[in-house]
Order: structure tokens, then sequence, then C-alpha cells
């Protein structure tokens, strides 16, 4: 990924490009199989995802270590070396800071160990985050993931109370600025974001955030996030993450189909081949059936 960011953490005019980041090989079908798509399911369809341009594409969270092993009888270990291998995208991998894939705690080296050998296997981007947003809990994976040659993407949970101002996500935002991050990343899981709070709180984050890109990762629940990404989009956010339609929606992301098709009615270009995710929601389609 070659990112080039203004001083505002926007997108440069003459490029007014939002990229996307897939999340179909992880999140989506945790949301909706349970985690249940299996290495070979996801091979015959990879170089075809290849040609979709997405900018990274996350094939591991802290669900997948437990699903393979325990339900799939799967080497994770294996399918994240096969996936890096196969894919030429950059793929990303994500955890759980200090706790890593569980929710236990574990020691700085074990977190440095983790983040090697997620490394070695081939990959590019660790996305990262503390379920509290205690960012305490996430430097040693920050700074084991830079050590190790990863680009770090760092999350802050988006949720609604009296405590969790747009003064309050400034101040986390600084914090993940402080950790010298690659990338900040509003983490919505339960789809709790409105059009009208982000029109607030969004232009907060992103002059908070002192030109690093910002990324959206909203969850569909309340109907809301292909709209909440029209403002991200609007106030300078670089990246946002979306599904194949077969797989996209309730408690997944937005469609990749949706959201590229917003973006291009706003004047923004995401990259996205339509023909060969065309290709791509065909065959999640056929395998859903």
């Amino acid at each position: 990924m070659n990112i080039q960011a203004t001083p505002e953490g926007g997108a440069r005019q003459e490029e007014r490009r939002y990229g996307l980041v897939d999340v179909t090989l992880r999140d989506a079908h945790q949301c909706l199989w349970s985690t249940r798509m299996t290495t070979p399911m996801m091979t015959p369809i990879l170089s075809r995802i290849d040609d979709v341009g997405y900018e990274y594409i996350n094939i591991l969270g802290g669900a997948v270590f437990d699903v393979q092993v325990r339900f799939l009888q799967e080497n994770p270990w294996e399918r994240i070396g096969l996936l890096c291998e196969r894919l030429r995208t950059p793929c990303d991998g994500l955890t759980r800071g200090q706790s890593l894939y569980t929710f236990e705690l574990f020691s700085d080296d074990v977190v440095a160990l983790n983040s090697k050998v997620l490394a070695r296997r081939g990959l590019k981007v660790l996305t990262v985050y503390d379920a509290l947003n205690d960012m305490r809990n996430i430097e040693s994976s920050v700074r084991s993931a830079h050590e190790s040659g990863m680009q770090v993407n760092a999350m802050m949970v988006y949720t609604l109370s009296p405590v969790h101002t747009d003064d309050y996500y400034v101040e986390r935002t600084r914090e993940l600025v402080a950790l010298e991050s690659d990338f900040i990343s509003v983490k919505d899981p339960t789809g709790l974001l409105t059009p009208e709070r982000a029109e607030t709180l969004f232009p907060a984050i992103v002059a908070a955030a002192g030109g690093i890109p910002l990324q959206l990762h909203m969850h569909s629940q309340s109907g809301l996030a292909s709209s909440v990404h029209e403002v991200a989009i609007r106030h300078g956010f670089r990246y946002g993450h979306t599904a194949s339609e077969p797989l996209a929606n309730g408690a997944s992301h937005p469609s990749t189909e949706d959201i590229d098709d917003r973006a291009r009615a706003m004047g923004y270009t995401t990259g996205i081949d339509r023909r060969a995710l065309a290709d791509v929601s065909g065959y999640f389609g056929l395998l859903a059936e």
C-alpha cells in the first residue's frame, strides 16, 4: 500500500479515493456463518478476489483460531501462510491486543512472538484493538508488529454512554497517534453509529489524527452503516471495510457493491473492478446455497 495523506488526513483532491478493505474471508462469515468457512471453500476464488482491487484483505481474527481448531480441524497457521502466498493483495490479521486471540492476558514476549510468526507467514498488516479502549493493552502489539515489518491498523471501539463523547474519542485518537499507528480505525461492532453522530465525531477524529489515514469498520445491524460510510467519505476517511454481497449486511458489513456505488456517486474512486467483484459474489452466492 502506498499511502499518501494531506496534513488534514483527507484524500488529496486529485485522488478523491476511498479504498476498500475486504472482510469476506474473515469477519463477514464470522458474523453470518459462525466462522465456518473452511480453507478449501476459500482457495478456488482467491485469484479473482485479487482482481477486485481491494487495498488489503482481512483473513484472521480471534474466532478464526478457535473455530478452525475446535470445529473445522484445520491448522490456522497453515491457512495464514496459504492465503498470504496465494494472494497478491496484502493480507491483514486482527488481534485483541494483549489478549491476542483469547480473552486472557499474555506477556509481552508472547505478543511479540505472535507478531514475528504472523510476519513470517506473510501478513502485511496487523489490526489491533482493546475492547475497553485501554491503549496500554495494544502498545506491545504495535511495537512488535513494527519491529516485524508489518503496518499497524489501530482501532478504537465505538459505543454509547455518557463517557463516550466526541472529546473522549479525540483523546483516544491522540493516544493512537502517539503509538505511531499507520492507520486509525473507528470500530463499531454493533452498528450503533448514526449519520448525525458521525457528522460531529468524524471531523474531530480526522483533525486529531494529524494526517494518519482513517478507516471505518462498521457492522450493519441498524441498517445505517452505508449512510455512515458516506459521512466518513465526506469528512476525509481514506478506507472502508466491506464484504462481498452474499456475505454482507445484517451482523456483517455493508456490501462492497453498495459502498462502491455510493462512493462513485459522490465523485470518489475505489479502484474496484465490478466484473471481478461480480464473479466473487457469484461464487459466494453459490457457496451459500
